[in-house]
């Protein structure tokens, strides 16, 4: 079956095709309500290196070539399973995502909250970044590190307003709509298939059925009968010639005539 043929059976079960659009165009109206959309918030922080560990009055942004080991280690510590959990505590329906930054080679550090409301991915993002100070102090401190020599984070940025994300909103909603028209597809082919399987046995049962008798056929009715041979006219008897009949008659006379 080539396109066209396709397309015109579609075209024969309209009515389903119809009824299909308006089911998914719904569930998808449905979906989209029911799904929210996702709100996005990013802070960026920045290592320090402590007031002991360059010269005095410099400026520390220019000694901060060598943290960027000391921030991947945070990177591992605050990515782990249990810092996030205790972060996104009471907020089941955030997700955090903890990278160096890769535009750079300097020890920063992104923090990058999605959560279903702008309120939970605020909380969410401020605890994080707590976690990231008390993270890089408490590491410090087991190393029995002096106080002027302690590594600092400082924050660069924080997002007083997260971001409004309507993708994971479209993708709900498009795959309901895709999965209802796809069905409805294939119940169309499915009931187009079906008639014209039936369409193909009747028309095969009509030329090989019998035609009617009209009284023409010479088969018997009854079987060891034979039908019986049309009859034939007869042919008229002709007269006997006049003179076989005189001389018959003469003779008959004579035989009967008295001898005297």
């Amino acid at each position: 079956m080539n396109l066209s043929q396709t397309v015109r059976s579609m075209l024969r079960r309209w009515y389903i095709l119809l009824a299909g659009l308006l089911v998914a165009a719904g569930l998808a109206v449905s979906v989209w309500n029911r799904v929210p959309p996702t709100y996005t918030r990013t802070s960026t922080q920045i290592l320090l290196p402590g007031e002991g560990s360059i010269p005095t009055g410099s400026n520390p942004y220019l000694f901060v070539g060598g943290l960027a080991p000391t921030a991947d280690i945070l990177v591992r510590g605050l990515a782990s399973n249990d810092v996030i959990g205790q972060a996104t505590k009471g907020h089941s329906a955030s997700s955090v995502q903890v990278v160096r930054d890769p535009t750079t080679s300097g020890p920063v550090i992104v923090i990058t909250v999605e959560s279903e409301s702008d309120a939970s991915a605020e909380q969410v993002l401020a605890a994080m970044d707590r976690r990231t100070a008390s993270l890089l102090d408490s590491l410090q401190a087991e190393e029995k590190i002096p106080e002027k020599r302690r590594i600092s984070v400082v924050p660069v940025s924080f997002d007083t307003e997260g971001t409004v994300s309507q993708k994971t909103r479209m993708m709900f909603t498009g795959a309901a709509g895709i999965a209802i028209v796809v069905l409805t597809v294939l119940v169309a082919a499915f009931v187009e298939g079906v008639s014209r399987n039936r369409r193909a046995k009747r028309d095969a049962a009509q030329q090989t059925s019998p035609t009617p008798d009209d009284g023409t056929s010479s088969s018997p009715a009854h079987p060891g009968e034979t039908s019986p041979s049309p009859a034939t006219p007869s042919s008229p008897v002709s007269p006997p010639p006049d003179g076989d009949v005189d001389l018959a008659g003469r003779g008959e006379h004579d035989h009967r005539a008295p001898v005297g």
